[in-house]
């Protein structure tokens, strides 16, 4: 259990923390957090705050839990669950050096350690979910404006692209709930992280999409065959399908370059969708003129076409989704971490790489070979330094694991 004191409350757990820790110091101004199990102190950090910035005083685990992960867990709920802005720092420590790296530390020039605007941790979050709900409002004035109109103009095709626009609506929504339930910091149960659900989303976008297509495809095809009298739409039905092609334009550019920025593939996967809402809408101003001065047949045809391009982008959606799912592997990024290893290190021999992806997170497996006399304290900090290196000059690599094969004669 995580707890949080401040001076007075420590006064009364004095003697407590002294005996845990026999350098102990109380601090009138510090910030005390704990890990507790049964009301007994396993593990405590010291911070200090100066204006924005969090000093690490000290971090101290009981001795007979050490090497349990306890400072691991510690640190990184005080880094996702109570430092909201600045940067954490911590001093020339070389005895912990390593573990700070691993956490996420940077090591500065002057031997400090420090994780930099500790606030930016949600950005990823921020960007995101700021674009999904202008997508659901914008989304919903479209749907409105072109069902209604749709009705009222006699325009079967401005109605079935105001049904995609409700559809979106739907999908918005859903990766909203992504992107908050992706955020969550990787705990005991999900050591991974919940990047992941952002592609489960991304499948169930797809199907909703096929599923949508279905509807008006089915609805356009019947009344094709059906024989009733077809109706000539209204010229305004051309100035909404008009509107709808220049937002969702600018939806597009937006999610697509905050998809982008985020490694976000449900985001990316709406920006596409947008982008064929764009000739979708671009399509039912074609159709509607050509309904008004050629045949009415052709508004018909054209919301059977739009009912198609949404069903191949839901197929596309999916196809594209599951990739991750499935930790399909990207070759080009496994030959440039096999190339920067050979560029950067003496290591020879670098073979079974594998990759997975969690949301924008990479997690990565491979095997090198040392000498079959080299000492484990060697050939465990060469792995350690390749760790190291490897998250420091490719952010997105939240994790490496490395096996040690011995080289062969």
């Amino acid at each position: 259990m995580y707890k949080s004191y401040i001076y007075e409350d420590i006064e009364n757990k004095l003697e407590e923390f002294k005996e845990l820790d026999k350098n102990f110091s109380l601090d009138k101004d510090g910030l005390y957090y704990t890990i507790e199990n049964k009301n007994e102190i396993i593990a405590y950090i010291l911070l200090e705050k100066n204006e924005n910035n969090y000093k690490l005083k000290r971090i101290f685990v009981k001795k007979d839990e050490r090497f349990k992960s306890y400072g691991t867990k510690l640190l990184l709920f005080i880094i996702n669950k109570k430092i909201k802005k600045g940067n954490l720092i911590v001093g020339k420590d070389n005895s912990i050096s390593d573990f700070l790296i691993k956490i996420g530390f940077k090591k500065k020039e002057d031997g400090e350690f420090v994780i930099e605007d500790v606030e930016n941790k949600d950005f990823r979050k921020k960007e995101g979910q700021k674009t999904v709900i202008a997508s659901i409002f914008w989304n919903i004035i479209l749907a409105t404006t072109k069902i209604g109109f749709g009705y009222i103009g006699k325009s079967r095709a401005l109605l079935a692209d105001g049904f995609n626009s409700l559809s979106d609506v739907v999908t918005s929504s859903g990766i909203l709930l992504g992107i908050h339930f992706s955020n969550i910091p990787e705990d005991e149960s999900h050591p991974f992280g919940h990047e992941k659900i952002e592609s489960v989303i991304g499948v169930i976008m797809g199907i909703f999409m096929i599923l949508t297509a279905f509807e008006l495809g089915k609805g356009g095809v019947e009344i094709l065959f059906s024989g009733e009298k077809r109706e000539v739409p209204e010229m305004l039905t051309v100035y909404f399908a008009l509107f709808s092609s220049v937002v969702k334009y600018f939806m597009y550019k937006q999610k697509i370059r905050v998809g982008l920025e985020t490694e976000n593939s449900a985001l990316i996967a709406d920006a596409k969708d947008s982008r064929n809402d764009i000739f979708a809408s671009l399509g039912v101003v074609l159709g509607i003129l050509l309904s008004i001065y050629v045949n009415p047949i052709f508004d018909l045809i054209i919301s059977i076409l739009v009912a198609v391009l949404i069903f191949k982008e839901g197929v596309s959606v999916i196809l594209e989704t599951t990739d991750t799912i499935l930790d399909k592997q990207d070759m080009e990024f496994i030959e440039e971490i096999k190339k920067y290893i050979y560029e950067n290190t003496d290591i020879k021999n670098v073979h079974d790489i594998m990759m997975r992806k969690s949301g924008d997170k990479i997690f990565l497996e491979l095997h090198i070979r040392v000498p079959k006399n080299m000492s484990v304290y060697n050939a465990h900090k060469i792995s350690d330094d390749l760790e190291n290196s490897i998250k420091e000059d490719f952010p997105l690599v939240k994790n490496v694991i490395i096996h040690l094969d011995c080289l062969l004669n």
